[in-house]
């Protein structure tokens, strides 16, 4: 029985710790306290390497800095612009002769429409219809041109050309209002020019045809003559930009 109680006695003792201490033991650590310590020892890391190679390449020179340029409002309007100038001398090169004496070289050219004739400083078409003085009127500033106004002789020639060696009469842009003739520019005429005077015009509207200047009654049926200024074109002037006129 004494035996019995002595064996009892150690094996209470072999338990360990008093009941205290079992009450006050800490529990085991959370699962992620193991992750943060592995994710700070990866970002110590990474920083260890990142200030290697900085170190590196102060060492070998620093490197050039990347400037990011903010945009600024007048840089679309820029580019608008320089897509203009490049479409301008294309066109220059496209249309226009270079220089004889530098064929790399193009002083600009004047353009006319679809069917107009380049003469000089102007554009003109003969029409294919016939009608009476107003409607030539009419179809010339549909086309944003007037019935010819003929100032010089060498012009006056050239009409002549346009309409073949024996024309028919083609309307001109002259015409008499209460026995005065004017020009549809609203400058006067000079019927000297045409080798006759005002005695012998009379009233109505003029013509020309190979033999000279002749009038007709305004509802009478011809072809006419319209004139308007042509498009010039120049290259890319020392200023950086391409002069274009296309008035008429």
């Amino acid at each position: 029985m004494a035996g019995e109680i002595v064996y009892a006695d150690l094996r209470h003792l072999g338990d360990g710790s008093s009941p205290a201490e079992k009450r006050y033991a800490p529990d085991s650590c959370p699962w992620w306290h193991g992750l943060l310590l592995k994710a700070g020892g990866l970002g110590q890391f990474i920083l260890l390497v990142l200030v290697v190679v900085l170190s590196v390449q102060v060492f070998q020179g620093s490197p050039q800095p990347v400037v990011m340029r903010v945009p600024q409002p007048g840089d679309e309007i820029q580019g608008r612009n320089q897509k203009e100038q490049y479409m301008f001398s294309s066109l220059v090169r496209y249309f226009c002769k270079p220089q004889v004496e530098s064929p790399t070289a193009y002083a600009g050219c004047k353009l006319c429409p679809q069917d107009w004739q380049l003469h000089g400083e102007g554009c003109y078409w003969l029409s294919e219809e016939l009608g009476n003085w107003t409607q030539g009127t009419k179809s010339c500033k549909n086309q944003d041109s007037q019935l010819v106004v003929l100032q010089e002789k060498k012009e006056r020639e050239h009409i002549k050309v346009i309409t073949g060696k024996s024309p028919p009469p083609v309307w001109i842009g002259v015409r008499s209002h209460q026995k005065e003739w004017r020009w549809v520019d609203d400058t006067p005429f000079n019927p000297k020019m045409f080798g006759t005077s005002l005695e012998e015009m009379g009233e109505g509207c003029g013509t020309l045809k190979a033999k000279g200047f002749e009038v007709h009654r305004c509802d009478a049926k011809h072809k006419w003559v319209c004139k308007k200024n042509p498009f010039q074109l120049y290259p890319i002037t020392a200023g950086g930009e391409e002069k274009h006129n296309a008035s008429i």
